[in-house]
């Protein structure tokens, strides 16, 4: 399987600050549940640019942290395959370093759903998506909360407001949950985007909707080899991410004929996000400043809950 080429370039920068020692330990444990394919491979490229004197030893290595999640047994209905995902699925439930500082921006992304709105009202957003019971919560608390049952609404990522949670997955099919909800949105915000990834299963969608009016809706579930959802043209972005054809039936054939097909996966949807919007796994890259969100419960997520 071929890596994400753009995808090493990046991590490779931030791999610059680690130590031969760090890189070393990443390569040789072949770690695939905390490293990407791509991260190893990363690491190993700039253990040979230094060998090769491309690229130097950093002077002071970065610190070496614990991983930012882990997975405990957790249980969510995702119900969006319409009957062909059944059961209960195990969600991650975040845990930051106590350590950190946790009103900087904390990256997501894995077995995850979110929306990014075109507003720098996060109260408007809480607002718009009717969470009970809101507070007031750091990035970590906010984080942590989002992996559970809750919604996190980010404080503002420039122009963009994030609304993050386990509970955003669609609790029927992914076109009726997904469609009204961007058209509302989009009618306050003015664009309204979706995004979700379930690496597990290899389900994969989003969605975005300008001015009250869905432009663009797809998902993929790859465990079944299916396209769950393909509304509006295919947009340059996800043509330029080699994407191939979504009508309805093709892709299946198509990823067995023509190698050049890039089906949808986990980094697809971060790199889809980052041309849209903002890329959810780099908030600690993008973003510095120390402030608060909202977090709330959303009323679908409480019947999902109490099954």
């Amino acid at each position: 399987m071929s890596h994400d080429r753009h995808l090493i370039d990046t991590i490779k920068t931030h791999f610059a600050r680690k130590s031969a020692a760090q890189l070393q330990e990443i390569v040789q444990a072949n770690d695939q549940e905390r490293w990407s394919p791509e991260a190893i491979a990363a690491a190993g490229e700039v253990l040979e640019d230094r060998r090769a004197g491309r690229a130097q030893e950093p002077q002071v290595a970065e610190e070496e942290l614990p991983p930012p999640y882990h997975y405990e047994p957790g249980e969510i209905a995702l119900g969006v395959l319409g009957g062909l995902l059944t059961g209960c699925l195990v969600i991650p439930y975040y845990r930051v370093d106590d350590a950190g500082d946790p009103d900087l921006p904390v990256p997501f992304g894995p077995k995850m759903a979110w929306l990014a709105l075109d507003t720098t009202d996060t109260e408007a957003v809480a607002t718009a998506l009717d969470l009970r019971e809101v507070r007031a919560a750091t990035w970590a608390e906010g984080i942590d909360a989002a992996y559970q049952a809750s919604v996190f609404v980010t404080p503002p990522l420039a122009d963009w407001t994030l609304a993050v949670g386990t509970a955003l997955f669609p609790p029927d099919r992914a076109e009726a949950f997904i469609k009204p909800l961007l058209e509302r949105l989009s009618q306050q915000f003015g664009d309204a985007q979706y995004f979700c990834s379930h690496r597990n299963v290899a389900l994969h969608l989003w969605a975005r909707a300008r001015n009250g009016r869905l432009v663009r809706g797809y998902g993929w579930f790859g465990q079944k080899g299916l396209i769950l959802w393909d509304e509006g043209p295919q947009t340059k972005e996800e043509r330029d991410l080699g994407f191939g054809p979504t009508d309805e039936g093709s892709l299946a054939v198509e990823q067995t004929q023509n190698r050049n097909v890039t089906l949808p996966d986990e980094g697809g949807v971060m790199q889809l996000a980052s041309f849209w919007s903002i890329d959810p796994t780099t908030l600690d890259e993008q973003f510095k400043e120390s402030s608060m969100g909202l977090v709330g419960n959303v009323p679908w997520a409480e019947s999902r809950t109490s099954r």
